[in-house]
């Protein structure tokens, strides 16, 4: 098939946006919009995952574009984190739709806090009806304090290593005891809390405040999207442990969790947060292409 990859440049608000789009000349009518982290990453994406994901998933007929939001990459205006991304995704939204008028859906794709920004926004455009999302990023203090006992200290104190320093008075226990401390002390502040119905719960979501915290927005844009969703998660990321710390220990997040109209999740035990090694990369490509050319039935949770 062959694919043909237009860059291009698109305004919003005012500043010029870079992007790739990878269209085929026969085109599915379900395509990727494709977001990448913030920091210092670019439209390539950490060893070129997003121009790999692009040119693998266009040969199949998936149109995929790859775009800078306001100050990433080349493009222009202000870096506003990915909590206030809301117009560049619109933007882009249109950017693409126009580049592939056959086009009738759009699956947004993201990895860390793209894959945050995708959790808050997916819901408010009707072109969206799919979320591919890699290790969200929640930056959660108890949720972090309980993965560091949970699956740091917990491994420690089976190495012999660990002991052996012990024994040569190598080791500092107040970081640990700290850690530890700070865990205990915000589960009993979880459980002293007075219990109250959340939005997301008990009265149905609420329309998103950008002026309120990313998690909570996070998981009120979850609970609103309604298509379908792909988590893929990492065995060897911290902020993928924090993420599933913080539903397990929340009713609302695991209602949100329950609101797609499909969700598949994929563990990659040996993959790190930015899925840095072409065997996670090539593994990541396969998930996200089997799910996008089978797409599921029905909303009925998929472990692998």
């Amino acid at each position: 098939m062959t694919v043909n990859e237009i860059p291009s440049v698109f305004d919003c608000e005012g500043d010029a946006l870079i992007s790739v789009a990878h269209v085929p000349d026969t085109v599915k009518a379900r395509g990727v919009l494709a977001i990448v982290a913030g920091g210092p990453q670019y439209r390539g994406g950490v060893g070129r995952l997003q121009v790999k994901l692009a040119r693998e998933l266009a040969a199949d007929g998936i149109p995929v574009m790859r775009f800078d939001y306001r100050g990433l990459g080349d493009s222009e205006g202000a870096f506003r984190g990915f909590a206030d991304v809301e117009a560049d995704l619109r933007a882009a939204l249109a950017h693409f739709r126009s580049l592939v008028p056959g086009m009738q859906e759009v699956v947004l794709w993201g990895g860390c806090d793209a894959a945050s920004a995708i959790l808050i926004n997916a819901w408010k455009f009707p072109e969206v009806t799919g979320i591919m999302v890699g290790n969200p990023w929640v930056s959660n203090e108890d949720a972090g304090n309980a993965v560091m006992v949970k699956r740091h200290y917990s491994r420690r104190i089976r190495e012999k290593e660990f002991w052996l320093k012990v024994l040569r008075l190598q080791f500092n226990p107040l970081p640990a005891l700290a850690t530890v401390a700070r865990m205990v002390a915000g589960r009993l502040k979880q459980r002293l809390a007075p219990s109250r119905p959340t939005p997301a719960v008990a009265a149905g979501p609420t329309p998103d405040d950008p002026a309120a915290p990313a998690v909570p927005r996070m998981r009120a844009g979850l609970a609103r999207f309604k298509g379908d969703m792909l988590l893929l998660m990492s065995g060897q990321s911290l902020v993928s442990m924090e993420f599933d710390e913080i539903v397990a220990a929340d009713a609302a997040w695991q209602q949100a969790m329950t609101a797609p109209r499909s969700v598949t999740r994929h563990d990659l035990p040996d993959a790190d947060q930015t899925y840095s090694t072409l065997a996670a990369r090539n593994e990541i490509i396969a998930l996200a292409r089997a799910w996008l050319l089978d797409p599921p039935a029905a909303r009925v949770p998929a472990n692998s």
